[in-house]
């Protein structure tokens, strides 16, 4: 019986110290954070629509944002040329997709947070606390004549 205890005892501390010298190769060939802070994540740039001139309303592609908990939504016009009555000009709105369903439900809307459509140059920016969708677009709608807006849709996400 001795034998054998000595025999499973030497296999046991070969696999042990195989695995901890494993173990201790790949901790020296990674980065690690102590203590890890909770706050401490990631951030990243994502654009939800390039910045372009559009002249007609439209939808951009559905953004994977799923990977990220909360951000800040910049609208950026940097140009507008046109005629604009009561209630016309650029109305940018920012849509969660419910996967289920295939329905959007607005996340942002311009006119809501500017108190009308836009009729010049300006950006506005919004704290999202939490997405709660992985897919999200852009939705504008362009009214007046002759309309020309240059625009862009960004998030300054964290994960």
């Amino acid at each position: 019986m001795t034998g054998n205890k000595y025999t499973e005892r030497t296999v046991l501390n070969k696999t042990y110290d195989d695995i901890s010298k494993a173990i201790q190769t790949n901790v020296v060939n990674c980065e690690v954070k102590v203590p890890t802070d909770v706050q401490d994540h990631w951030v990243e740039a994502v654009t939800l629509l390039a910045s372009g001139a559009r002249t007609a309303s439209g939808n951009g592609s559905d953004i994977d944002v799923g990977r990220f908990i909360m951000g800040e939504l910049c609208i950026n016009v940097t140009a507008v040329t046109g005629t604009f009555a009561a209630g016309e000009g650029l109305q940018v709105i920012v849509e969660g997709k419910d996967e289920v369903t295939g329905l959007y439900k607005t996340i942002y809307d311009s006119n809501e947070s500017l108190g009308g459509p836009i009729t010049a140059v300006t950006t506005d920016w919004m704290t999202i606390n939490m997405l709660a969708f992985r897919l999200i677009r852009v939705r504008w709608v362009i009214s007046g004549t002759t309309p020309s807006f240059t625009f862009s849709v960004t998030l300054t996400a964290k994960a």
